[in-house]
């Protein structure tokens, strides 16, 4: 576990000198290398913050890996600085991958650890994803448009951060811009009228949002999946990840109260979340090492 805490610690008190700006199929990225050159790829997919992977929690997190020995990637995906998931953010995040190892593995936070899930089950790279850590994932994309929109989650109220209303009108409407049906559904605070109002969608709207759930996709995914959540998350109710964890096939799920949405704190519970990073980068270290990434012309 010594790596893994050396990580996590390298996360808050490191520092992002190691990283470098690349542009990886067609992709702008950030990545940082081991000092030997050559190690096992880690992709990482941002939580949707307005500075994306010039956020410095993400440069200290790849600089922590790549001192672990991996070569760390954060991709700049599409529209997810505004909190905006489409199936082009999908595709860049699979191309990435694609083009960064002959084997790779995916951690992801917050809305990136939904998308890493998407893209470790998508058909081009299933075979080729050795581990994956999401960590504060949402499931299905329809519950989170419920809780964004009425304020309720499961017939309950859940007090949701006000990000959340934002970013899933956001990704409603830049997924169906010629939907009639999106603004009443995004318009209402009624939970008892949600239902109604989502079948009026188009069904070629209501497809996507379940092609873009995570959910739809963990049941593909071949290699071990790591859950991570807090029992009172901010953003996505414990019931999405307890979902995930149901539906796939070799899932373990963490809740800890160590855990603020997606940031690891020292409390009880901690030791937990050290755990689950330590198993996620043993198995990332049995991918086979890269000698360098080759930048591709956009």
């Amino acid at each position: 576990m010594i790596r893994a805490v050396t990580v996590l610690a390298s996360s808050f008190r490191g520092d992002a000198r190691a990283c470098e700006r690349e542009r990886i199929a067609g992709v702008d990225a950030l990545v940082a290398r081991p000092r030997r050159g050559s190690g096992s790829v880690v992709l990482y997919a941002n939580a949707a913050t307005p500075q994306g992977v010039e956020q410095p929690a993400v440069g200290r997190f790849l600089s922590a890996l790549a001192g672990a020995g991996f070569v760390a990637v954060a991709p700049e995906l599409p529209h997810v600085r505004e909190g905006v998931v489409t199936p082009e953010t999908i595709d860049a995040l699979v191309g990435v991958a694609g083009a960064a190892g002959p084997r790779v593995s995916l951690i992801g936070a917050s809305t990136g650890a939904g998308l890493a899930i998407l893209a470790a089950g998508d058909p081009r790279l299933v075979s080729r994803v050795t581990a994956v850590a999401a960590v504060g994932p949402f499931a299905s994309l329809r519950n989170v448009l419920q809780l964004a929109t009425t304020g309720h989650y499961d017939d309950r109220p859940y007090l949701a951060a006000p990000l959340l209303a934002r970013a899933a009108a956001r990704s409603l409407a830049a997924l169906a811009p010629g939907d009639p049906a999106v603004p009443s559904l995004l318009a209402n605070r009624n939970p008892r009228r949600f239902d109604e109002l989502f079948e009026a969608l188009a069904p070629e709207t209501r497809a996507l949002v379940w092609e873009l759930s995570p959910i739809a996709r963990i049941g593909d995914v071949r290699a071990p999946v790591e859950l991570a959540t807090s029992p009172t998350d901010p953003f996505f109710p414990v019931e999405e990840s307890l979902a995930l964890a149901t539906a796939g096939s070799d899932v373990r799920l963490t809740v800890s109260r160590a855990l603020l949405h997606v940031r690891p704190r020292l409390r009880p519970g901690i030791v937990s979340v050290v755990a689950l990073l330590d198993r996620t980068l043993r198995r990332a270290a049995e991918s086979e090492p890269v000698p360098a990434l080759r930048p591709s012309v956009a």
